[in-house]
């Protein structure tokens, strides 16, 4: 490969790294500012439900224990 050819390659991922860039960035700014959970356990709304509203987790398991029991 020729040193010319060489410096081509070197360019066109040049290129295409600054055009992946920033289609990241148009990306991100479609997508709206970060969530305050970003990066942090849990991300499913089930989970995040259950360890934020401790209390009404708790009167729903009493709930279905009772359910459970009375039958």
């Amino acid at each position: 490969m020729s040193s010319a050819t060489a410096r081509s390659l070197v360019e066109q991922r040049q290129g295409l790294r600054r055009r992946l860039q920033a289609q990241r960035r148009v990306i991100a700014r479609q997508l709206g500012p970060e969530s305050k959970m970003h990066g942090r356990y849990p991300r499913s709304r089930t989970m995040r439900f259950l360890t934020q509203q401790a209390a009404q987790t708790l009167r729903l398991l009493v709930g279905l224990a009772t359910l459970l029991m009375t039958k």
